[in-house]
C-alpha cells in the first residue's frame, strides 16, 4: 500500500461523508445525489454568491423602473393629447 493510496482512502472517507449527506437530501436517488455532490464541490463560497446577488439586484431594477415609468407617462400623455384634440379641450 503506497502513500498515494492511503491519501486517496482518506479523501474517500471525506467524499463518502459528503456524498452520504447529498444522498440523504436526494432521498436515495443516486444520480441526483451525484449531481448535488458535484455542484456543491465546485460551487464558490456561499458568502460571495450572496453578496453578488444583493449587489446586482438593484442596478438592474432601477433602469427598468425608470424606463417603465417614463413609458407609462408617455402613453398617458399621448392618450390625453388624443382625447383633448377629439373633445376640443383646448
Amino acid at each position: 500500500m503506497s502513500i498515494h493510496q492511503s491519501k486517496k482512502e482518506k479523501e474517500g472517507d471525506e467524499h463518502d461523508l459528503f456524498y452520504q449527506e447529498c444522498l440523504d437530501k436526494a432521498e436515495g436517488d443516486e444520480l441526483r445525489a451525484l449531481a448535488m455532490y458535484n455542484y456543491r464541490k465546485t460551487e464558490p463560497s456561499p458568502g460571495k454568491a450572496q453578496d453578488l446577488d444583493q449587489r446586482e439586484k438593484w442596478p438592474m431594477l432601477v433602469p427598468l423602473l425608470i424606463l417603465y415609468t417614463l413609458g407609462t407617462i408617455g402613453v398617458l400623455a399621448l392618450v390625453f393629447g388624443f382625447l383633448a384634440s377629439r373633445l376640443n379641450w383646448w
